[in-house]
């Protein structure tokens, strides 16, 4: 334990709110739908509230889709730079920073009056979580004793839970259409990064520089200092180039003729795919728009309960991982919500409420006991030392894209499978059957 653990507390708390935005932005429109789009119906006078700006914005269900989806087009080049702004400014200045693009994008979506700016605002929303993915895990690794490095990535996933309950909790009071309230459900995200920005002085630096898990340097620790040390007081860190094991980049890993880097490559690639593809993120980002369709009253309730069971199912995932495996989570949740979803299509079909919010909270649980948290432990124990840190940028490249393909593709993709009548809404989910199903077969054969 550190000699220091108020500030360790303090340190873990201050970086886990870059994931906390994370998961709060991926919710964050959910329950503001129907207030942010605006319909015939809507009278010029109400269009005029909360801010002094337009109560609503005229765009189609399309191009509200394009809205939260931007999100991840941000994620996907925030993830990519991270590794040049860590080695620039360090990881508490790229944390700082990450903050301010925060700041930047929530106060295009409250002040935002025409779909650009909503787009705009929700890809600078979009870097800065893009930049949190790749930071938080590794800073949270260099200021943890041993004794608790283990718990980290469990920590990252419970803060992600929480942003994405936050975001469903206050979005649900201020989502009422024609008051323009949605617009201050961001201004909750500025008031936070603003206090991350503010309170930046009271945290260390991390153990040494970081672009050492980045770049391919090797951390040189002092056995004398403690884990909350400050950064000028570690020593300078030493090149990879200087080891036999040289990190690969990422081109050398798509070319590498290893079969072990290929094995974990691939694997990874596949895992990552098909944590997206099960549809996860299309529940997170519109599960109330699929309620509203059965039981408009109790739609935006419900997404909440899911929210709340995604953050509480992480709990049990940290013992079911080493007790029954990876492999078997895996399996195990990718069949289960195949069911799940074979069942909430059906029931949303035939106006089933009840079952198909049943069909929704089974489908999370057994998302966030496997296909959750597994990916992500995978990508730090699959690949060899050398490939490790491309291996892992290749993997989280992927997560995002898929991430994108479903933000974009789920209302067209539903709309088209309604039909004409627009009563069978819920057939867009038996595509996520048929790929879950698919990807218990997959991953059956390359996670062993």
């Amino acid at each position: 334990m550190t000699s220091n653990p108020l500030k360790l507390g303090l340190t873990v708390c201050w970086i886990a709110t870059s994931a906390l935005q994370y998961g709060f932005h991926i919710a964050a429109l959910n329950s503001s739908a129907s207030s942010i789009i605006c319909d015939a119906s809507r009278a010029p006078t109400e269009r005029h509230a909360a801010l002094g700006r337009p109560s609503c914005v005229d765009m189609s269900d399309a191009a509200f889709g394009t809205v939260t989806s931007a999100y991840t087009v941000g994620g996907l080049v925030g993830s990519l730079g991270a590794g040049g702004m860590l080695e620039r400014w360090g990881k508490k200045g790229t944390a700082v920073r990450s903050a301010a693009l925060v700041v930047l994008g929530a106060s295009a979506v409250s002040f935002g009056s025409s779909l650009l700016v909503l787009v705009l605002g929700r890809i600078l929303i979009g870097v800065s979580c893009g930049i949190a993915t790749v930071l938080v895990p590794l800073y949270l690794s260099s200021v943890a004793p041993p004794s608790i490095a283990g718990g980290i990535g469990i920590l990252t996933q419970i803060s992600i839970n929480v942003g994405i309950f936050a975001a469903q909790g206050f979005s649900i009071p201020l989502s009422t259409p024609g008051t323009g309230n949605w617009r201050f459900v961001s201004l909750i995200s500025i008031a936070v990064a603003a206090a991350q920005i503010l309170t930046s002085p009271l945290v260390p630096e991390s153990r040494a520089k970081d672009a050492s898990s980045a770049r391919g340097y090797e951390e040189i620790a002092d056995e004398g200092r403690t884990p909350l040390a400050a950064d000028d007081e570690a020593p300078a860190p030493r090149r990879k180039d200087d080891d036999p094991d040289q990190s690969l980049s990422v081109s050398e890993i798509l070319r590498s003729p290893d079969p072990a880097v290929r094995k974990a490559l691939w694997t990874l690639v596949a895992v990552m795919l098909f944590q997206q593809f099960s549809g996860i993120n299309a529940v997170m980002y519109y599960s109330t728009k699929i309620l509203t369709a059965v039981n408009p009253g109790s739609a935006k309730m419900v997404s909440l309960y899911v929210t709340l069971v995604n953050l509480v199912m992480t709990f049990p995932a940290v013992s079911l991982i080493d007790r029954l495996g990876r492999r078997t989570l895996l399996l195990f949740s990718l069949a289960s919500m195949s069911a799940s979803t074979a069942v909430l299509g059906w029931a949303i079909n035939t106006d089933h409420f009840t079952l198909a919010s049943a069909g929704i909270i089974a489908f999370v649980v057994s998302f966030a006991l496997g296909l959750g948290p597994v990916p992500f432990v995978l990508v730090g124990e699959l690949p060899p030392k050398q490939a490790s840190s491309a291996t892992a940028s290749i993997a989280v490249a992927v997560n995002w894209l898929s991430n994108l393909v479903v933000g974009v593709g789920f209302l067209p993709l539903r709309d088209w499978l309604a039909g004409p009548s627009g009563d069978r809404s819920g057939s867009v989910f038996w595509v996520f059957t048929a790929l879950t199903a698919l990807g218990v077969v997959v991953v059956g054969r390359l996670v062993r």
